[in-house]
């Protein structure tokens, strides 16, 4: 046999000694108490006599006084208006907005570009109305004034001014607040 087979068997038999020794109930003689261990009914039970050590009396615990309230409390009660429900994913609120923006209305061409790429080619300020013309990515160009509905996030033109056009936006935020947001178009300078 090898050394590691032996090595194995020795240890292997002084943890089964020491099992054996915890489940027979072998004591270290300081303790002083006797120990009964109930063995199958084949086996007997087995007693060891272990000297008896005197142990400090415990003093008995004296009961706290309880303090009873003279007033009544009232019970909790939860009020959800104007709070956002905190087992609703905020991604899935977002995605219901944007769904039910959609199928509101129609969308026109220019609704369906974003701000960005839009650029505006020229301006006519004549009395009380004005035009602009703006140009999509696209190269095409497209008349607009005050009140006509542009970009994906639902603005509507508000000013058309000399140089440029003011568009607000309005949206609704994760928590379903409408907010607004204006939005300037700059025409480009001529060098």
């Amino acid at each position: 046999m090898g050394t590691k087979n032996t090595v194995n068997i020795i240890l292997s038999l002084v943890v089964a000694c020491g099992a054996l020794a915890l489940f027979c109930g072998v004591s270290d003689g300081e303790t002083g108490k006797t120990e009964v261990f109930k063995i199958r009914k084949e086996e007997k039970a087995v007693t060891k006599p272990i000297q008896e050590t005197k142990q400090p009396e415990a003093q008995p615990q004296k009961p706290e006084p309880t303090a009873e309230k003279e007033t009544e409390e009232t019970p909790y009660s939860y009020d959800p208006t104007n709070k956002v429900d905190p087992f609703k994913s905020f991604i899935t609120i977002r995605e219901e907005l944007e769904e039910k923006e959609a199928r509101e209305k129609p969308r026109t061409y220019l609704e369906t570009l974003d701000l960005s790429q839009l650029t505006i080619s020229a301006i006519i300020l004549a009395g009380a109305e004005h035009w602009a013309l703006v140009r999509d990515s696209k190269g095409d160009g497209h008349v607009i004034k005050v009140g006509t509905p542009i970009g994906s996030r639902g603005g509507r033109v508000t000013e058309i001014l000399e140089d440029k056009v003011i568009v607000r936006e309005s949206f609704r935020d994760i928590r379903g607040r409408e907010l607004t947001r204006d939005r300037i178009l700059k025409l480009p300078v001529l060098e």
